[in-house]
């Protein structure tokens, strides 16, 4: 059986989302994103936190450097710009690396200590299966921040992979 979404796809797609994600947040003043808004990670601004918290985890473990984070809810970037520009930039990253990387790699063992747990939790997976769950993380998550942006009372921009596919754009998709 295939796969759903290659990896290529899903890290252009995740790229496409958060661009048009912060574009949309851009609307809301800082108050607003940093309100607790009852989420996970309580508001906007520390939700976009931890979305690039952990693909900034993943990217020093596929770059095999330490690990820099103790917790899922550390703040990367207490200034919007800051965490906005590091986000973008770590998802051009990925669109280069999931471009790049080969069949042989993705299907080998990808070997990590979870972080931010209790008692030490190890995984050993495909590098393929990592990835997916990198993305669908993001795809977790946004929806709690596109959530968060209705209820801040701003039109929260289309993310699905259709219109990511048809190539649309709209008032969103230009930074």
């Amino acid at each position: 059986m295939g796969t759903l979404i290659d990896i290529y796809t899903a890290a252009k797609y995740n790229e496409w989302a958060n661009n048009r994600l912060y574009n949309a947040l851009r609307d809301l003043t800082d108050e607003a994103r940093r309100k607790d808004r009852r989420a996970f990670f309580r508001s906007i601004h520390n939700t976009m936190n931890h979305i690039l918290l952990a693909d900034i985890l993943y990217r020093q473990r596929l770059e095999k450097r330490p690990i820099t984070f103790n917790s899922l809810d550390e703040i990367v970037h207490d200034n919007f710009d800051d965490l906005e520009e590091e986000h973008r930039d770590n998802d051009k990253w990925y669109s280069d690396y999931c471009g790049n990387v080969s069949q042989a790699d993705l299907d080998s063992e990808f070997s990590f200590k979870a972080v931010g747990m209790d008692e030490d939790e190890y995984f050993s997976l495909p590098l393929k299966l990592c990835l997916s769950n990198l993305f669908q993380h993001q795809i977790h998550h946004r929806g709690q921040v596109h959530h968060m942006i209705s209820h801040a009372k701003v039109d929260p921009p289309p993310l699905d992979i259709v219109k990511f596919g048809r190539k649309d754009t709209d008032r969103w998709t230009v930074r």
